[in-house]
């Protein structure tokens, strides 16, 4: 089993389970879960735009990330994209 921390942002916050504080919940993922999986787990839609961060490295927008495979104790924390103009 895999304990991944979440980090989440503005309006990602409310895809937490319940009992979490600050942004802030641990979530357990079967051994090799990606990071799919884990939108998966939180009802978060794949194609819902996001910045993410993993472990400090910042994983960008792709799509590509759903099939990355997240290891035990990783630190993911998605953001919605900042808008520019």
């Amino acid at each position: 089993m895999l304990r991944i921390e979440m980090k989440m942002f503005m309006k990602f916050k409310q895809y937490l389970p319940p009992g979490s504080s600050d942004g802030k919940a641990m979530i357990s993922l079967k051994d090799g879960g990606t990071f799919g999986d884990l939108l998966d787990t939180l009802a978060i839609p794949r194609d819902e735009p996001k910045l993410v961060i993993i472990n400090g490295i910042s994983q960008g927008v792709s799509n590509a990330l759903n099939a990355e495979t997240l290891s035990d104790g990783d630190v993911v924390a998605i953001f919605p994209p900042s808008g520019g103009g």
